[in-house]
């Protein structure tokens, strides 16, 4: 009776372990277990651009007139950059009171307002990047905030870093049987955590440009040439015969 206890207390532990019966292929066959790793490098045609406007008036009404007026300015320009207008997106003004300290009064005292506003938009011929550059820089934006190069056939690339690390997990499975004198079977299991359309979110990042009142500062506002890295990994089981 003590025997028959156990076993039944074994058999009832090994039904709660976490994966217990859901893959008793992998789990009970003779197996090569492998890690297939691919990657793919491309140049980027095309970049995702946020641009600042920020304004500062003794009053709201001519800071948020000011931000109204550079924004148009920068929609124009886009027009001869981006066909599809509706791809540019335009937040909401946001207005901030400003105030300095005042050491005779001792206090906070009014600054006047300022008033923000950013436009995102996606650049895909990067051959006019340094023109476009050159000509949003004379509209007195405040900065380029961010400026990202990615690679629109992003999925296409990230499909084909997943095929070549199944390829290098077939070719590791078939090496380390041949140095183990193994009769390898049939692919029992195969798995990635890599999604193609992640492909989409590869990206190199840019610096910022800034300007302060009427000087400006610079750094790597040009085309990228960078490479992007699209990478993916495979797990995968063969069977031992």
């Amino acid at each position: 009776m003590q025997y028959s206890i156990i076993g039944l207390l074994t058999a009832a532990l090994l039904t709660t372990l976490p994966g217990f019966g859901q893959s008793s292929t992998s789990l009970d066959r003779p197996n090569i277990t492998v890690r297939g790793l691919g990657t793919v490098t491309a140049f980027p045609n095309a970049a995702q651009v946020t641009l600042t406007v920020l304004s500062n008036k003794p009053a709201l009404r001519d800071a948020v007139g000011e931000t109204q007026r550079v924004t148009r300015g920068i929609l124009t320009l886009l027009k001869q950059y981006i066909s599809d207008s509706t791809t540019v997106k335009t937040s909401l003004i946001t207005t901030d009171k400003l105030t300095n300290w005042n050491s005779a009064l001792k206090k906070e005292v009014s600054a006047g307002f300022n008033a923000s506003q950013r436009i995102i938009f996606t650049l895909t011929d990067l051959k006019r990047m340094q023109v476009f550059t050159e000509e949003v820089l004379k509209l007195r934006i405040h900065e380029i905030e961010r400026l990202s190069y990615f690679n629109t056939e992003g999925a296409r690339f990230m499909k084909q870093a997943q095929e070549s690390a199944v390829q290098d997990a077939l070719e590791s499975t078939e090496r380390l049987a041949k140095a183990g004198h193994i009769r390898l079977g049939k692919v029992i299991y195969l798995t990635t955590g890599d999604s193609p359309g992640s492909g989409a979110d590869e990206s190199v990042e840019s610096e910022q440009f800034q300007s302060y009142g009427k000087s400006m500062q610079v750094r790597g506002v040009g085309s990228t040439g960078q490479l992007i890295t699209y990478r993916a990994s495979v797990t995968m089981q063969t069977g031992i015969e």
